[in-house]
């Protein structure tokens, strides 16, 4: 059979999309290695990434009118965000990028447990088993790291669980807008609403977040690329891409993240994020069992499909 390039061309634009999400870890350790903690880090990256999709959207004549309703829900969900990107950037701060990307994987089953609440959608006991064998997995990570006495990593697995939640929350809440405003609209007004949130944050916290402020050529090089490359273009092409490619699909690879973030981080950082033989075990069993479910949801929308 005679390989087409055009065939799979929209497959290689998603998981390269896919793997610029997981080059989001890299660039937050250099950043935090260089000197700079989690709030100057989402500060700036949503600062850069609202100015670039704003020129974007100028540039292509795209209105960024909204409703006084739209406008205080996608405020709102961008405190969620704001929220999200400073537990993820901490939690590799006080850990790798390895650890963080792992537990921000449950990001999926964190949805399937959420989703019937917000969305109010039928429960699924399936994706509880699979909830409970993900745990399963944290637990073998946990134990592992408290034996070896890494008591920050320990605090970084809470932080990207609480990460991995928040993902969660507004996934779904932008699951709801989407029907009724335009994807990069909301996106605009998020970014914006979670700039002004974690600004304010930083400033009652005190003079020792503030001093992170004060960044070199080097750092700048580095949150331009974090926030217009890794924010503002990889979100355009996760939009351009579902016209594409079925939702299914894009959702089942996106689980691939993780895994290309710890390749990704063992080629930049190398012996740093080497892990222990049952932080692979753990990690597998987490992924696997995340992989499972989205494969498990797959073959329920095609049978859903057929059906009808």
């Amino acid at each position: 059979m005679k390989f087409s390039i055009d065939k799979y061309k929209y497959h290689l634009i998603l998981h390269f999309t896919i793997v610029i999400w997981g080059f989001t870890g890299v660039i937050g350790k250099y950043l935090e290695l260089s000197g700079m903690n989690s709030m100057p880090i989402v500060i700036y990256r949503m600062l850069i990434g609202w100015v670039s999709l704003l020129i974007f959207m100028s540039i292509m004549r795209i209105s960024i009118k909204i409703d006084i309703k739209g406008l205080f829900k996608t405020l709102g969900t961008g405190v969620i965000i704001a929220g999200h990107w400073w537990a993820f950037f901490k939690a590799i701060e006080l850990s790798n990028v390895s650890i963080a990307l792992i537990f921000m994987s449950t990001t999926a089953l964190f949805t399937s447990l959420v989703e019937p609440i917000i969305a109010k959608k039928k429960f699924d006991f399936k994706e509880l088993l699979m909830g409970i064998i993900v745990v399963i997995g944290i637990s073998v990570i946990i134990n592992d790291l408290y034996f070896n006495a890494e008591e920050e990593y320990i605090w970084a697995i809470l932080l990207a669980l609480i990460s991995a939640f928040l993902a969660a929350v507004f996934s779904i809440i932008n699951s709801v807008l989407v029907k009724e405003y335009d994807s990069k609209v909301i996106t605009l007004y998020e970014i914006f609403g979670g700039f002004v949130a974690i600004t304010i944050a930083t400033i009652c916290i005190g003079s020792h977040e503030i001093e992170g402020f004060d960044i070199s050529l080097y750092q700048f090089y580095l949150l331009i690329i974090l926030g217009t490359i890794c924010t503002s273009f990889a979100f355009l092409m996760g939009v351009y891409i579902m016209k594409f490619i079925p939702a299914y699909t894009v959702n089942l690879s996106v689980n691939m993240e993780p895994i290309y973030a710890i390749i990704l981080a063992l080629v930049f950082f190398g012996s740093e994020e080497v892990m222990s033989i049952n932080f692979y075990i753990g990690s597998s069993i987490v992924v696997g069992t995340i992989l499972l479910n989205a494969y498990f949801k797959r073959n329920k929308k095609i049978s859903t499909k057929k059906a009808t």
